[in-house]
């Protein structure tokens, strides 16, 4: 036979490769979208309320009212919260779907960072063996300052090679505004800052980079981005950094054995990920993971990501040991974008062949674990009333709401009380009612005690709850009205709560 001949048989070969890759890697970018509607589902299978420290209500009560920094932490989260509400319902399964899409971004900017190292086909890879991490499943699922950094960091981190290997001033413009995303995400993030510089001293071509005019650009951005939260620092004498210096303090031998107890937690996160990549490889497993453990000890396998892999390690160290904080394994849930591609990088350079189509088994997998967890989880959770499964959060909201309407025909104005119980009041009255901390009206300045007795207020407090009730009576002068309420779930009626209503009209 010819060699034109062969040509001519081989084109549609190649063709049909072609077309072959192009329908796998579709059907591998619906992976990551799957993955947050099952963990969306799976969030509200196993609750039957948000977060019991109540976090995500208190997101809300702050993000409604817009401002440039709050009393804890600085505001990018509460905004996120804020804006997602102005369109979606005001319903427990709708803020999971937030927490889900928020994990999913950060998920695709690992994909996006594993790109510039690997071809597109495998750096879809790295984001499927993140995506099985508690670190982007369970503990995502709790939307806050910790959480919003999933979606920031990779992204930033992507920006940052993108611009490091290409010199691009939309790349520059990008990274500057990203990481000043990411301080007003919370200031755990001088993390990042802090790694990325560390990873341009150390690797000669990013270095050289420092004297490029276009690292102006990324200053610029930068300074642009977060001057409407330092204006309000400087304007409100700085309150977040108060709160910030309260988890300091003790020893320095303390601090470096809280360090190393955070270091094996994140080896714990992470165990998960390497494994899930594992079973993707199709031989030489054996080999694989000795290269992948390896590639975490030794810079030379790939020294740009390596610096990207550890830096943030290094800079938590560097920080928790100068400040003697009190650190908490969830701060660093972020600082992982690069393991994946790190991993991914040297099992490609090394001919380890992985095998793409495996990721749908592995996802499938581990989704009807998921899904099988989270039930059994909530039906537990109602069948022995549980504080996460009874506390009638969503109910004694819209007990309150029903009785102001009944009295003035109109929805609460304004609440107050038991934290929680008043933030829950606020979130589930779809965008009408306004949270005032009876105990820190320091720290709800949108709101003035004069405010309330003209628009009226609700003040909600639990039954045990001695000192607001006390309060409440001696700032209201009006009589508690005892309220019960329950929830259902499950098809159960759960166990009753006790709570105490303190009216104050609204001035006719």
């Amino acid at each position: 036979m010819s060699d034109t001949s062969t040509l001519e048989l081989s084109l549609p070969t190649a063709a049909r490769t072609r077309q072959s890759k192009s329908g796998e890697l579709g059907l591998l970018l619906w992976l990551l979208p799957l993955h947050a509607l099952v963990w969306t589902l799976g969030a509200w299978l196993a609750s039957s309320n948000l977060d019991t420290p109540g976090d995500m209500i208190e997101n809300y009560a702050w993000g409604i009212e817009w401002q440039a920094g709050y009393a804890k932490h600085p505001p990018l989260f509460a905004w996120i919260t804020a804006a997602w509400f102005r369109v979606f319902p005001h319903t427990d399964i709708a803020y999971f779907a937030l927490s889900s899409l928020n994990a999913m971004a950060g998920l695709f900017g690992i994909v996006a960072l594993a790109g510039r190292f690997v071809p597109r086909r495998l750096a879809l890879l790295a984001g499927v063996a993140m995506a099985v991490s508690p670190l982007y499943s369970n503990l995502a699922i709790k939307f806050n300052a910790n959480s919003v950094l999933l979606s920031i960091w990779p992204w930033a981190a992507y920006f940052f090679v993108r611009y490091m290997q290409t010199r691009g001033w939309v790349s520059a413009l990008a990274l500057g505004a990203l990481a000043a995303a990411a301080v007003l995400g919370k200031y755990f993030s001088i993390v990042l800052l802090l790694a990325l510089a560390f990873a341009t001293l150390a690797r000669p071509d990013w270095r050289a980079r420092l004297i490029d005019w276009r690292t102006l650009l990324v200053a610029a951005a930068f300074a642009a981005v977060l001057a409407p939260h330092v204006h309000w620092l400087v304007v409100n004498h700085f309150p977040t950094f108060a709160y910030a210096d309260k988890r300091t303090g003790g020893t320095f031998a303390a601090a470096i054995g809280r360090f190393g107890i955070y270091t094996l937690a994140q080896i714990g996160y992470l165990a998960l990920s390497f494994v899930a990549l594992l079973l993707m490889v199709r031989k030489r497993r054996g080999e694989a993971a000795k290269l992948m453990a390896a590639s975490i000890v030794k810079p030379s396998m790939c020294p740009d990501l390596w610096w990207l892999t550890l830096a943030p390690l290094f800079a938590v160290g560097l920080i928790a040991c100068a400040a003697r904080t009190q650190m908490a394994s969830v701060w660093g849930m972020a600082q992982w974008f690069a393991v994946a591609p790190l991993w991914l990088t040297v099992l490609h350079r090394a001919g380890i062949r992985l095998e793409p189509a495996r990721a749908v088994r592995v996802l499938g997998g581990y989704w009807l674990i998921v899904l099988a967890a989270t039930t059994t989880v909530g039906y537990l959770g109602a069948r022995h009333n549980s504080d996460a499964a009874a506390e009638p959060r969503a109910e004694l909201a819209a007990a309150a709401q029903d009785m102001w309407k009944e009295r003035f025909g109109s929805d609460v104005p304004s609440v107050a009380g038991s934290v929680h119980e008043a933030q829950s009041v606020a979130f589930y009255s779809h965008g009408h009612t306004q949270f005032w901390s009876m105990g820190e009206p320091q720290t709800t300045p949108w709101l003035q005690l004069g405010e309330l007795d003209r628009h009226g207020a609700l003040f909600v407090c639990r039954a045990n709850d001695v000192p607001c009730i006390v309060q409440a009576r001696w700032i209201t002068g009006e009589q508690p009205d005892p309220v019960t309420v329950h929830k259902h779930a499950w098809g159960r009626e759960l166990a009753a709560r006790q709570y105490v209503f303190f009216v104050v009209a609204p001035d006719r």
